[in-house]
């Protein structure tokens, strides 16, 4: 049975963190809200810990996780290279809802990327994200805290009904706020390409980078198929 405690989203109680911040340091499982729905975090870069994950969602191997980073800093940790379009959206956006797909840095854990050859990388805007990723010290995850195909969680609650044999600590900071998910964008490619829309529109990317962009429709995207799991790619999940 998961452990479940409340912490407050908008200020983020020190010693609730901490208390995550171990359970991911040991290898677990830590159900969070972020800026849209209830998230799984594990440290990216345990390769025990990213296979309790994929167990406990029931995700195909093939199917890569995203990546949220708590700062600037540790985007260097994950990506090859930045490139000059992907600059200029992360000035613009970042912190905030826009995943980026960049060519993975070679130390980055194979299964990570499943069969992709790029890892999606978000900055976000919510204090919880930020906090557990900069006091861990490296990037955490992002997929979304649901078993493969079911429902997504809104609440701690939701989390516990699909979860708790397999997530050993729920911050339960109350209701999602937003379903709405982040805009996701291939920068690994130039011109960069749309993938997903999301909360940052279309005209908002176009507009920051000075030039159009192409997409490519979400039933014949097996890019992003192999990026984020189909319950992370539809419009009405998370991340």
């Amino acid at each position: 049975m998961s452990r479940c405690i409340a912490i407050a989203p908008e200020a983020p109680q020190t010693d609730r963190l901490q208390e995550a911040v171990r359970v991911l340091q040991q290898g677990g499982v830590v159900a969070y809200p972020t800026d849209t729905v209830y998230g799984l975090a594990v440290d990216a870069t345990n390769v025990t810990a990213i296979a309790r994950l994929f167990t406990a969602k029931q995700r195909p191997g093939d199917k890569a996780i995203p990546l949220i980073i708590g700062d600037m800093s540790q985007l260097s940790q994950v990506v090859a290279t930045i490139p000059l379009g992907a600059e200029r959206l992360m000035q613009a956006f970042w912190p905030g809802p826009l995943t980026l797909l960049f060519e993975p840095q070679s130390g980055i854990p194979a299964e990570l990327r499943g069969s992709s050859a790029c890892i999606g990388v978000r900055w976000p805007a919510a204090l919880i994200s930020q906090h557990l990723a900069c006091m861990l010290g490296r990037p955490i995850t992002a997929t979304s805290a649901n078993r493969s195909g079911a429902a997504v969680a809104l609440t701690a609650s939701q989390v516990m009904a699909q979860l708790s044999s397999t997530v050993d600590l729920i911050l339960d900071g109350g209701t999602a706020s937003s379903t709405v998910v982040s805009t996701v964008l291939d920068v690994s490619v130039a011109p960069p390409r749309l993938l997903r829309a999301g909360k940052i529109s279309l005209q908002a990317v176009e507009s920051v980078l000075g030039t159009p962009i192409g997409s490519v429709p979400m039933r014949h995207n097996n890019r992003l198929d192999n990026v984020l799991c189909p319950e992370d790619a539809e419009s009405d999940r998370g991340e």
